[in-house]
């Protein structure tokens, strides 16, 4: 959703866009944070608090999309004697499993839901576009087909809309026939 309101958004105002874009990766964790304590809390029977991660964006790479990259980071103290162990905060490492797999366990926090986290990008400013059909996030500015909504960074990307997932969509076809059918029909912002 990010790399398509990046492309959404005019160059001379992603500087305020990547702004937002922290600010509502701050709102995010808060509301992700009281959840993976309580869990943490559970599992190791102890008075676990969260410490309070900041966001953080780095350059993009040099060859990839042009986002740059978005994220949360704790900054720690480091000697010889250090290991890994006195650099990892569970809740931290959790919060990117909550989001990377949209799990249902956490499907009550709001703005996990993809309803909330589309809620939560705009109330940040942040222009999230999702399909009609297939519910992917969109774009109309992407590079390769500017003016045409399409989806740049699913296995089903580009302008065709591959359905909502009930059914083959689009129909299989039949060798030596070929409708527009066969093909899909275009993204619609929804």
């Amino acid at each position: 959703m990010i790399l398509c309101a990046w492309h959404e958004t005019p160059a001379q105002d992603r500087a305020v866009l990547e702004k937002n874009i922290l600010n509502a990766l701050d709102d995010l964790y808060t509301a992700l944070r009281p959840h993976l304590e309580a869990d943490i809390r559970q599992a190791r029977a102890d008075n676990y608090t969260a410490p309070a991660p900041e966001t953080f964006s780095d350059t993009p790479e040099p060859h990839g999309t042009g986002l740059p990259l978005f994220g949360w980071r704790l900054i720690h103290p480091v000697s010889p004697a250090s290991v890994w162990d006195d650099m990892l905060d569970v809740a931290l490492w959790n919060s990117s499993i909550v989001l990377d797999d949209w799990l249902d366990e956490y499907a009550h926090i709001d703005e996990v839901s993809i309803d909330g986290f589309i809620d939560l990008l705009r109330r940040h400013g942040i222009p999230a576009v999702l399909c009609a059909g297939c519910e992917k996030p969109i774009t109309s500015r992407h590079p390769r087909w500017p003016g045409i909504w399409t989806t740049p960074s699913d296995e089903y990307g580009g302008p065709a809309c591959p359905g909502p997932g009930t059914g083959p969509h689009p129909p299989a076809p039949l060798i030596g026939w070929y409708t527009d059918s066969d093909f899909g029909a275009p993204h619609q912002p929804r």
